[in-house]
């Protein structure tokens, strides 16, 4: 267990001495929820598949345009030391979301046009963001695991606008029929033709695909889930957009992509009745080992009949499901910023009505890590951290003397007094979660 010390050193020297963030790290952060130790840069490029319908310009009837796909990313990355005081650190813009507001502007760790680190070459992360939401409002997440020496790139699929009394259908359409497709393009063409300047910093062959709700839709289905053609979902779409999704349909019958070898999927969409998009035999079909995390109030996504259930189906993974008791949606973006928190709307859809989101993304970031850590560089000491003693973690156990309080240590397996705790994390404080594990086939 030498190396499982040696990480958590790492993380301690990381929490007190490491790179500043945008979003300070709380004192009760997890041991793998602290930055890095790597500097950030940030870059943004744009791919284009040639020939792809055009959704955005279809009315609904008639035939379906066509015509290049755009698609920008964010991509995030480890960067060379130094750079951050020489240049301002990244500024990210809140879209106003009600005629008559003002977009929010608040600063990340990153340096746009950093000078990547030479001489390393990391793990490639592609992040498919939800309905409506846009890349930058999953910047903590992003800036996190490039500090751990990831390159983390995030689509920006530029879902249509909800305008006029036909437009919210095709706006959701539009994003059945497209997550999935963007997904795959973006990872083929970055293991095929890395962006300049980035061609020496990561391994597109070694990749993760993570997904928040719409997007993690899109990323079952990418990794090997077709849609279920007698769902009430596919039947609802017009056959040349749904088509080659469907089992047995043409993407799916080309395979997962073969460069992925991890899934995380924050909310899954797609799951809960009326609009159950799979059977579990297409489920069952996902071979990657996979991370999958929910609050067990999710009302968009569902719980129960909902990430639950997509998760009990995925029968030939190997799987853990993280759970958040009494949260809702939002789990993975960033906190509404100033002075847009003081509007309920915004809070209402970006925010969760228990818990902290400092504490929710600390938690977030640790568990990522660690997944893609053991699954992606072979880290040991990581995989430690995915192997709590108990599933419900308020029944795990940490023995102390009379009148001793622990602090600020954190469990670990070797200690006989925390052995009994979840790895990671201060007595006491692993408090409304759950994370449960299905190993794989065989």
């Amino acid at each position: 267990m030498k190396r499982f010390w040696q990480a958590l050193g790492l993380v301690l020297i990381a929490l007190f001495a490491g790179p500043g963030t945008g979003f300070a790290a709380p004192v009760d952060v997890p041991a793998l929820g602290a930055a890095g130790p790597h500097a950030v840069g940030l870059r943004r490029v744009e791919l284009t598949e040639p020939d792809r319908f055009a959704l955005s310009e279809w009315a609904g009837a008639g035939p379906i345009p066509r015509g290049p796909r755009r698609l920008p990313l964010e991509i995030w990355y480890p960067a060379a030391p130094g750079q951050s005081a020489k240049s301002p650190a990244a500024v990210y813009v809140f879209p106003a979301l009600s005629p008559g507001d003002s977009p929010a502007r608040y600063s990340g760790r990153a340096t746009r046009e950093a000078t990547p680190v030479r001489g390393m070459k990391f793990p490639l992360v592609v992040l498919s963001h939800g309905y409506r939401n846009w890349p930058s409002l999953f910047s903590h997440l992003a800036e996190h695991l490039a500090s751990h020496g990831y390159v983390v790139a995030v689509i920006e699929h530029g879902d249509p606008p909800e305008q006029g009394e036909r437009s919210p259908l095709l706006s959701f359409a539009a994003v059945v029929a497209s997550r999935s497709a963007d997904q795959r393009f973006v990872l083929d063409e970055l293991a095929r033709r890395p962006p300049a300047g980035l061609e020496a910093l990561y391994d597109g062959g070694n990749a993760a695909l993570l997904g928040y709700s719409m997007g993690g839709f899109g990323a079952l289905a990418t990794l090997g889930a077709g849609y279920d053609p007698a769902s009430a979902l596919a039947k609802a779409m017009p056959a040349d957009l749904i088509g080659p999704f469907l089992e047995g349909g043409i993407a799916q019958s080309k395979g997962p992509p073969a460069n992925v070898r991890a899934l995380v999927a924050f909310a899954p969409w797609g799951g809960a009745p009326p609009l159950r998009a799979w059977r579990p035999e297409a489920l069952a079909r996902i071979t990657v080992p996979a991370l999958l995390v929910a609050g067990d109030q999710d009302d968009v996504s569902g719980y129960a009949e909902g990430v639950r259930w997509i998760f009990d189906s995925m029968t030939g993974s190997g799987r853990h499901l993280l759970v958040y008791q009494s949260a809702r949606h939002n789990l993975p973006v960033d906190p509404v910023p100033d002075p847009l928190a003081q509007r309920f709307d915004y809070i209402e859809r970006f925010g969760e009505p228990v818990w902290r989101r400092d504490r929710m993304l600390a938690i977030n970031a640790h568990f990522v890590t660690a997944f893609l850590n053991a699954g992606l560089k072979g880290d040991g000491s990581a995989a430690a951290f995915m192997a709590v003693p108990v599933p419900v973690a308020a029944q795990g156990s940490w023995s102390l003397a009379a009148g001793v309080n622990a602090g600020a240590i954190l469990a670990t397996p070797t200690d006989p007094a925390s052995a009994g705790y979840w790895p990671g994390f201060q007595r006491r404080w692993a408090i409304g979660l759950e994370l449960h594990h299905r190993k794989p086939p065989g």
